[in-house]
């Protein structure tokens, strides 16, 4: 026999064994990370759902990060930096309706892309804000205070309205929603299907959102009443899926029916960080608060016996009017004056402040690792900061700016404007080519295109502009990704304004680049022209890649700067 077998070894000896099994007195864990003894014998985090793990501690974990991005300069700047990185002021788009999913001619497609383009860009960025439901905003900042929310709260909350009583072309609006306002109606607890606020069905598609008519803690500000309502919003407005809820963001966990804000993690630095920066401006402050102090040797102990309580009282009030007219001062630096016999001890060693810069940097450093920022950016300091640092950090940030750009771009951007889109479709003001089918029937066809953001920037234009080129030469990238990258331009407006140039240069006689140089009148300006320095003849092109091949220059990138 073989012996009978448990889980963690020989549970009974086999007959054949002449001796017994070892059996450990203490159960040894595998990883070490589950021990409980030691340095982990306080540490038993609660093995929990997502739901669980945030949606108890949610408003009070928000309310903290809002209280860090009013109060703490650190965190509007990461808020302002992430805002300004993947939105800007405004997106622009370039419609492009996939031609064979719609069976019509490339050509065809691109006028209808045109159309679309010409007719969203007056909706979008026109002067009567009809995008927004409530008249204030652009599409553009529509979407910084989308961003704004998913970074500060997690989630953005969005509702697609039909403005029917406006008299403006389009009735499609957007409105922006606190999220504070989605929860269970009543306050009613938690259930499989209704948590936080959503409704799913048993297969867990959001079905329904219960929204208050007003903020909870407006009860006391005249909103009391709207604030104990609720209303049910349903995902889709429609039957053919108009998009009616917009919820949106970013689910990391299987399950998660709520957004978890990025400063959850951070909460407990900023306040620590918060207290240090604090309690060593106060320590400086109170080092330089005092300058000295006038101590008199006049006391009761330095005269005689006779010198009577009357005697000292008005010889102390008039010593005290004496220093009221004629106050000890340095450079506007009051001494105080004490009474007779009267000592203070004080700490006369200022307090070392010396490695606070060096505490600031390592605190705010893993800050902004946390938040998907880079440290420059959170701290505006370039002090310590070359080329090569600078584009490492860059490239991480960019990744992070592209990953928030895609969010709100498949759940806010694209939603609405297929509900625009459907609308403007319905009353005519776009026409449908021939032979193009029903709008219901390939809606992700029709609303095709591409959104462009704020670009990437540049830290070394000459090595940017001479790698874009060669990109661009070798045929990885074409000029429409280039120009997105480069400032989120459109690269037909930047051609069509180029032949514009061109033919104005003309009409003046002036050279324009790349016509073949006719011989002039005047032999002699010809062959000074042609005897110039090679130097001089060289194209733009070829002297940006001199510079950028340079060993100086490369040489004066990557010289780490001294802090000073």
């Amino acid at each position: 026999m073989s012996g009978l077998f448990g889980l963690r070894g020989p549970a009974y000896p086999s007959t054949r064994s002449a001796s017994v099994a070892h059996v450990p007195t203490a159960f040894e864990r595998p990883y070490e990370a589950a021990r409980r003894e030691g340095v982990h014998a306080n540490w038993r985090p609660g093995l929990r759902s997502a739901d669980a793990d945030w949606l108890d501690d949610r408003d009070e974990v928000i309310a903290k990060s809002r209280d860090i991005g009013r109060n703490e300069g650190v965190g509007a700047s990461a808020t302002m930096r992430v805002v300004n990185a993947s939105v800007g002021f405004r997106w622009d788009f370039t419609s492009k309706p996939n031609h064979r999913a719609l069976g019509i001619s490339y050509e065809a497609a691109r006028e209808l892309g045109q159309a679309i383009g010409a007719e969203w860009e007056q909706y979008a960025y026109g002067i009567h804000f009809c995008a927004d439901a409530e008249r204030t905003l652009t599409f553009g900042q529509l979407l910084r205070l989308s961003a704004a929310h998913i970074f500060n709260d997690g989630e953005m909350l969005g509702l697609v309205e039909w403005a029917e009583d406006d008299l403006t072309k389009y009735k499609t609006r957007l409105r922006i929603v606190d999220p504070d306002r989605l929860s269970n109606p009543n306050g009613r607890p938690d259930t499989p299907t209704l948590r936080g606020g959503v409704e799913k069905n048993w297969n867990g598609v959001p079905i329904r959102y219960w929204i208050r008519e007003g903020h909870p803690d407006d009860v006391g500000m005249g909103g009391g009443r709207s604030a104990m309502n609720w209303n049910s919003w349903e995902r889709y407005s429609t039957n053919l899926g108009r998009p009616q809820v917009l919820h949106a963001f970013d689910k990391l966990r299987a399950g998660q029916t709520r957004g978890v804000t990025r400063f959850a993690s951070v909460l407990k630095l900023f306040k620590s960080f918060s207290r240090f920066t604090d309690k060593t401006i106060e320590a400086a402050a109170l080092n330089a608060l005092f300058l000295g102090f006038i101590k008199s040797n006049a006391g009761p102990s330095a005269v005689s016996d006779s010198f009577g309580t009357d005697d000292m009282s008005g010889f102390a009030a008039e010593r005290e009017d004496f220093y009221e007219e004629n106050p000890v001062e340095v450079e506007g630096v009051r001494f105080p004056v004490l009474g007779p016999d009267d000592e203070v001890q004080m700490q006369t060693t200022a307090r070392d402040t010396s490695g606070f810069d060096g505490f600031t940097r390592a605190i705010l450093r893993l800050i902004a690792a946390a938040l998907g920022v880079t440290y420059e950016e959170l701290s505006m300091d370039f002090s310590t900061t070359n080329y090569s640092s600078a584009r490492a950090a860059l490239m991480i940030a960019w990744k992070e700016t592209l990953a928030l750009r895609g969010l709100i771009e498949q759940q806010i951007v694209w939603p609405f404007f297929a509900a625009w889109l459907e609308e403007a479709i319905d009353i005519g003001a776009i026409q449908l080519p021939a032979g193009a089918p029903d709008f219901y029937d390939a809606i992700d066809a029709y609303v095709e295109g591409r959104w462009r953001g704020p670009g990437r920037g540049h830290i070394d234009p000459t090595k940017e502009l001479l790698a874009a080129a060669g990109r661009m030469e070798e045929g990885i990238t074409t000029m429409e990704d280039e120009c997105a990258e480069y400032d989120g331009s459109n690269w037909e407006d930047k051609l069509e304004q180029k032949a514009r140039e061109n033919a104005y240069k003309r009409e003046l006689g002036l050279p324009v680049d790349g016509d073949p140089v006719v011989p002039g009148d005047d032999p002699e300006a010809d062959r000074q022209r042609d005897e110039r320095p090679r130097s001089a003849r060289r194209s733009a092109m070829s002297r940006v890649a001199a510079i950028a091949d340079s060993v100086d220059h490369n040489a004066f990138l990557d010289a780490r700067p001294v802090a000073a």
